[in-house]
């Protein structure tokens, strides 16, 4: 049985070490030290990581589907991999799935089968959107992007914050039927509770219940003919940019390893290879996919930023101003992939910026086609006007740009859009 699935195993490809970078980057988000990976010939797991003290092994396995067959072989070659390593180290075996799209038809299909084959041993799947589920770990399971389930009289300051990653992101989503799609990616449907925020935002339950909650309760969610709107919406505007411009940014200089062209040619050129949209049918029983929704082909998620998103957008007032890119990790081996390297300031072209809120901003990315004839993955309208008004660079004037021509006469207009089809 293993033999048969052993192209969806291969631990050697891209793919694999895509999911490998994004589960270490979840693990650390969520408090989890790292200790080593990269268990390349055998020897070692894939990562080995503690938790509440406790020492875990863990395999790493990606799919290419979500068939059940091949999540049940997947998960036990991981668990009897992880648990040789596991025995080696003193430690406790972790196998872990990987899967494009984590669905929970998916994840009930793997905790039946551990049930039934490991009922005692620690367990985990994840995908690339973020979605990471840990199972049988000290303390409790961890679950959905990091979150650990809590009762819900244990709320965290993060449980209170309107403007966390995810709380972001549901306010793109209720924003979004007023604004064209070319300006923002999100699905565009009447959202009546929070259960269905949930669903549309590809978020959580208990995430998106709090949110909901926490927004009513500041007088920024009401519901207007059976459905739920944001409201205020200019005050909420103003305070999620002094948060967002309250936050300091983790910028790099950066140039290109081999320069050809213009700056922006290049960047946009670079950028168009890895990103294309959504043509997936939608799928009641998968996460949601929607009009415009770019999709990145393997690594980092990048766009443009700033002045340069504006000038793809439509909303080009500023010259001269420098190009900014944002890029999910910032470390050389993902800069190379643009064909960018760190530079002294005097040498330097392009301003990398690692995102703090990376799903806010990544899922409400769009696709436009800019001067150079490309398609090219930029930050979304609301994304662009809140990162550019406290630019020193005639930032305000680039914001205030943005306002007339995209907010005043549908965002800010105090209009429902309920006549909307």
């Amino acid at each position: 049985m293993a033999e048969r699935h052993r192209p969806a195993m291969s631990k050697r490809t891209t793919h694999a070490a895509d999911f490998e970078m994004r589960l270490r980057q979840l693990l650390v988000e969520i408090g989890i030290d790292v200790l080593a990976h990269g268990g390349r010939d055998g020897d070692r797991p894939d990562l080995e990581v503690r938790v509440n003290g406790r020492l875990f092994a863990i395999e790493l396995k990606t799919a290419s589907e979500n068939r059940v067959e091949v999540l049940h072989g997947l998960m036990a070659a991981a668990l009897l991999q992880a648990r040789r390593h596991a025995a080696r180290l003193d430690a406790t075996a972790l196998p872990i799935v990987g899967v494009a799209n984590l669905t929970d038809r998916s994840l009930d299909a793997v905790a039946e089968f551990m049930a039934r084959e490991a009922p005692e041993a620690a367990w985990g799947m994840l995908d690339l959107h973020g979605r990471l589920v840990l199972r049988g770990m000290p303390g409790g399971e961890i679950a959905a992007r990091g979150e650990r389930i809590r009762e819900a009289h244990r709320a965290t300051l993060h449980d209170r914050d309107p403007f966390s990653d995810l709380g972001q992101w549901m306010a793109k989503v209720l924003i979004a039927r007023r604004l064209p799609p070319e300006l923002l990616a999100a699905p565009r449907v009447r959202v009546r509770r929070a259960r269905e925020l949930a669903r549309f935002a590809d978020v959580s339950e208990p995430t998106s219940a709090r949110w909901v909650k926490l927004m009513r309760a500041a007088g920024f969610l009401d519901e207007v003919r059976g459905e739920l709107q944001l409201v205020r919406v200019r005050e909420f505007f103003e305070r999620w940019q002094k948060k967002c411009g309250a936050q300091t940014r983790r910028e790099i200089q950066a140039r290109f390893i081999l320069p050809s062209g213009k700056t922006h040619e290049h960047l946009e050129s670079a950028l168009a290879k890895f990103a294309h949209a959504n043509t997936v049918a939608f799928d009641p029983d998968d996460r949601p996919r929607y009009d415009g929704e770019v999709r990145w082909s393997a690594g980092p998620r990048a766009c443009l930023a700033l002045f340069e998103a504006s000038r793809a957008l439509g909303y080009s007032f500023v010259d001269g101003a420098p190009i900014h890119l944002y890029l999910e990790d910032v470390r050389d081996e993902s800069l190379r992939r643009f064909g960018l390297e760190r530079a002294p300031a005097d040498q330097a072209r392009v301003r990398v910026i690692e995102p703090r809120w990376p799903e806010a901003l990544f899922r409400g990315v769009v696709l436009r086609q800019t001067r150079t004839g490309n398609f090219v993955p930029t930050a979304d309208v609301v994304q662009t006007w809140l990162d550019v008004l406290d630019h020193p660079v005639r930032g305000s004037e680039q914001a205030g740009e943005i306002e007339r021509e995209a907010f005043a006469r549908s965002v800010f207009s105090g209009s429902s859009d309920a006549s909307r089809p």
